[in-house]
């Protein structure tokens, strides 16, 4: 078992409202046990920021107070320090780690990122990040190398370490350069192939990873956890519809507020994936105590990201823990028991395949071209004449429009 390292919370407040501070300290208390850092204390502040310390001279004199009394391994920021900050408030709590909430967030990415793709693009964040944070001496260092407690090289190798981070830098952003051209070459075949794809998006931990798994077709599982940010990887599944047709679902990284731009811009090969879908479903933690303000989060992440106009349905999640009235904006569900997940299917099936009917005069010979859409079109009548077969068949425009060119005919 990892022991607990302890921390100090430090939040400056300048228009929360109670029930948003009570938010946000429980979030990054959770972000923190989350790189096993258990907080001691809090010490919240309302007042402009400090250049110096974030925090006014007077309160964080208290907090060096509460430091210089010992165990005391980090002390924690919830706005994102600018290097000067960074660098007063080292030298002020010597020896001691200083973070902000970015950097938590990158820590937890590093440690939860699997794949190849997954650690490129972590590593690439908190480089960009540390990078302008390079003084010397301090904990600041340490977090190029490893996490709270580590120590980073002296300050007589800083410019080597400068130089050499940004051949780092320029490294990974042309290997995310050829992620992205891979991406893009499978998302056209997946266009080729006329398979619908669905995004789920939604707060970290709101149980999408675990939807996928209720959803899937076979029986190859993701990993889904109790805790912040289980998924960083994309993992894409075939789901079945009512129809018999098939839809490729994929699950996404978790949403939080205010993700660090760095990691927007690391993760933008990943987040381009919600672009190319033709349905975002957005995951939403139905039991959770701060529904609304983390539907906000995501929502404004969407439409930071230009997605607000990609047709979306919301799912309210965690049914099974719920009781109250349900939401009438989305369709409630349980993805651990499985509640209500046929009508999902079918809410998904009407917003891929719009009702949208053709009548068809197929040749004999001809007849195998419709073989090959019977997965994308519904097939709701068959007249056999002397010259074809009349097809009466329902399915997205794109997809009738295909197949007639395919025929080579318009009805």
């Amino acid at each position: 078992m990892v022991a607990l390292k302890k921390g100090v919370i430090c939040y400056l407040r300048l228009d929360e409202d109670e029930a948003e501070l009570a938010y946000d300290l429980a979030e990054l208390g959770e972000l923190l046990t989350n790189i096993d850092v258990e907080t001691s204390e809090t010490f919240v502040q309302q007042r402009a920021p400090d250049l110096n310390y974030l925090l006014g001279e007077g309160k964080i004199l208290e907090v060096k107070e509460r430091v210089d009394d010992g165990g005391i391994d980090a002390v924690v920021f919830n706005r994102e320090l600018s290097p000067r900050q960074v660098k007063a408030l080292e030298d002020l709590f010597d020896g001691v780690e200083v973070w902000d909430r970015t950097q938590v967030i990158l820590e937890i990415f590093s440690r939860r990122a699997l794949s190849r793709e997954g650690k490129i693009q972590v590593r690439l964040a908190r480089l960009s990040y540390l990078y302008p944070r390079l003084f010397g001496l301090g904990g600041v260092l340490s977090r190029l190398g490893g996490g709270i407690g580590t120590r980073g090289p002296g300050e007589t190798k800083l410019e080597v370490l400068r130089r050499n981070t940004r051949e780092q830098i320029h490294d990974l952003k042309k290997e995310l350069a050829a992620v992205r051209a891979n991406r893009a070459f499978l998302r056209r075949q997946r266009e080729e192939e006329g398979i619908p794809t669905v995004s789920l998006v939604g707060y970290t931990n709101a149980g999408k990873s675990t939807l996928l798994n209720a959803l899937a077709a076979g029986d190859q599982k993701v990993l889904a956890q109790d805790r912040l940010f289980a998924t960083l990887d994309p993992v894409s599944r075939r789901v079945r519809l009512p129809s018999a047709r098939y839809a490729l679902l994929t699950d996404t990284v978790g949403f939080i507020k205010e993700l660090p731009p760095k990691l927007k811009e690391a993760f933008g090969a990943t987040l381009e994936e919600l672009h190319a879908a033709h349905l975002l479903l957005h995951v939403i933690d139905l039991a959770g105590p701060y529904l609304e303000k983390q539907v906000g989060a995501v929502e404004t992440l969407l439409a930071e990201l230009g997605l607000e106009g990609k047709p979306l349905l919301k799912v309210y999640n965690k049914l099974d823990l719920y009781r109250g009235f349900l939401p009438e904006d989305g369709v409630a569900v349980s993805a651990l028991t499985g509640a209500n997940l046929d009508y999902l299917l079918a809410c998904v099936e009407e917003a891929l395949f719009p009702e949208y009917e053709a009548v068809l005069l197929v040749p004999f010979d001809r007849l195998g071209v419709v073989n090959r859409f019977r997965e994308r079109l519904r097939v709701l009548g068959e007249e056999y004449l002397p010259e074809g077969v009349r097809l009466t068949v329902r399915g997205r425009p794109a997809d009738l429009q295909n197949l007639k060119a395919k025929l080579g005919a318009n009805k």
